[in-house]
């Protein structure tokens, strides 16, 4: 397969290369002496996403004893008197670094729509403009550090444009650039030798002298982005290191888990490290967490496999310097109801009503646990927190004013919906 065949193909047709990276194109590609200082102030998010609605009960908010408890045991965590499930224990230990909230409340129940609203911050329903990811909008608001890197890498991506939303109104500037999973790079990415640098730039200006025609009467700003996907190409193709996980110590794979998720984990640590500012996981491929059925046997293997290299992610991101920058976030789309059902091996069905998130790094309160349920799960007793204030939380960490409105088609969008919720001061 030649290069052209397979840039053209795979990274260009299918969007691969509209990954977030600043314009500059192979005029920009050796420069950039002071990527290493601004990386230094480059703000992260890593999403660790566990979508299918993981159970707050299997998780972090048991009940044990409780005819809602289910049969896991639970173990304590480095927070006096808090307890998580039974088959987290580096979460567990880790849990005086994190905030939990177990006070979550939405209201959609439907795994596409709850997705769309918990990475948007919008109900899908009620959208007037095409509403980015949040990692997306991340990325518009914070320009990256270091411009031959991809802003905002997707790894292991649901194929649903609700499950896993794009870039939307923002163009293709910021879309994501996605990674297959496993630990792979992106499909068919060339290595960056000098012949293939070569063959890229000379493609790239031909392209630029063919298409300088078709400006004429069209509207500039579509073409830019248009362009500009083209021409930061070669950067990708001069990064293509920072995907190679081949690169790292035997000992890290081993500590992350030899699973897929565990070598995805892996890789996300690396992307940040050498400056991808955000980068959103999926765990496994579908729906992993949505266990109707089967839900407890399934979960003590799908819970140690989380929990292995999200604890293995956080503690490198603390021992090499990259904590205070960089936000950590385990969620799905919603929770699992408190009633145990199912005929045959039993599980729990979708529940919006209360459910349960972690988060840390980045400047936030350690050790913060926000909200109480009842003793057997059915009611908040204290602290609702929606996904509007979340999200609230979320941009104000990162900087950014989550109530600005953007423009798209003179319509103002703000970046959480109709601009409600506010911050959770707790953990600021």
């Amino acid at each position: 397969m030649t290069i052209s065949h397979t840039i053209s193909r795979r990274l260009l047709l299918q969007g691969g290369v509209a990954g977030g990276m600043a314009c500059g194109g192979f005029g920009r590609l050796f420069g950039a002496e002071s990527a290493d200082q601004a990386r230094q102030r480059q703000k992260h998010v890593i999403l660790l996403w566990m979508s299918g609605g993981p159970s707050q009960f299997e998780t972090w908010d048991p009940k044990p004893g409780a005819p809602t408890g289910g049969p896991h045991l639970t173990i304590p965590t480095s927070l006096p008197g808090i307890h998580f499930d039974e088959f987290m224990p580096q979460l567990a230990r880790l849990a005086e670094r994190m905030v939990t909230i177990r006070t979550m409340t939405t209201k959609n129940g439907d795994h596409s729509a709850g997705s769309f609203l918990a990475q948007t911050g919008h109900e899908p329903s009620r959208v007037i403009a095409p509403s980015p990811h949040w990692l997306a909008m991340a990325a518009h608001e914070i320009p990256a550090a270091d411009p031959t890197l991809p802003a905002f890498v997707n790894i292991n991506r649901e194929q649903d444009v609700l499950t896993n939303p794009g870039a939307g109104f923002l163009g293709p500037k910021y879309q994501q650039l996605f990674c297959p999973g496993n630990g792979a790079p992106p499909e068919d990415l060339p290595s960056a030798s000098a012949a293939e640098l070569a063959a890229l730039q000379a493609r790239e200006e031909l392209r630029e002298r063919l298409s300088a025609g078709f400006r004429t009467g069209r509207d500039p700003r579509l073409l830019d982005a248009h362009d500009s996907n083209f021409s930061r190409m070669g950067s990708l193709v001069a990064s293509s290191e920072v995907f190679d996980i081949s690169r790292e110590p035997a000992t890290d794979v081993e500590r992350y888990g030899r699973t897929r998720w565990g070598r995805d984990c892996l890789l996300a640590r690396r992307l940040v490290e050498r400056g991808v500012p955000f980068v959103r996981v999926q765990h496994q491929n579908g729906l992993a967490w949505d266990k109707h059925r089967r839900a407890f046997d399934c979960q003590r293997h799908i819970t140690t496999e989380f929990d292995t290299a999200a604890g293995a992610l956080i503690d490198d991101l603390i021992e090499r310097g990259l904590w205070e920058r960089t936000l950590v976030v385990c969620m799905g789309e919603f929770g699992r109801t408190p009633e145990i059902l199912g005929q045959g091996p039993p599980g729990r069905n979708h529940y919006t009503k209360n459910w349960a998130l972690s988060f840390g790094g980045c400047g936030v309160k350690e050790g913060a646990v926000i909200g109480k349920t009842n003793e057997n799960g059915t009611e908040i007793t204290d602290r609702p927190v929606s996904i509007h204030d979340l999200f609230c939380t979320f941009y104000s960490v990162l900087g950014i004013d989550p109530h600005k409105e953007l423009t798209f088609e003179g319509r103002p969008i703000p970046l959480v919906e109709n601009k409600l919720g506010q911050p959770i001061r707790e953990v600021l």
